[in-house]
């Protein structure tokens, strides 16, 4: 699964690219047919804001993003959001499977 980091419009510390890196990497377990994973990170005003985009086999794309005041905030959600998609979409491909 390759991974990659994009900020627009705003510098965030290398830290902050170091953890969103290591959380995509965290949500590889949660779907093993993933082929990239990317995430936006964003500043709008006071508000930050987190989109994160897998490429699943088979040309399905996964979108969850999370707008919120507070960095960890948004991320947390951007993250709880794409860890259900991604086990919905594991267990679709399971479900067709075995029909």
């Amino acid at each position: 699964m390759q991974t990659s980091v994009s900020i627009l419009h705003h510098d965030y510390p290398p830290l902050v690219r170091d953890t969103v890196d290591a959380k995509l990497q965290h949500l590889g377990r949660f779907n093993d047919s993933i082929v990239t994973m990317r995430a936006l990170l964003e500043r709008q005003r006071a508000d930050h804001r987190v989109e994160l985009v897998a490429n699943v086999g088979r040309g399905a794309v996964l979108v969850a993003d999370a707008l919120r005041e507070d960095f960890g905030a948004a991320l947390d959600e951007a993250t709880a959001r794409m860890e259900r998609l991604l086990k919905r979409d594991h267990d679709r491909r399971i479900e067709r499977r075995r029909a």
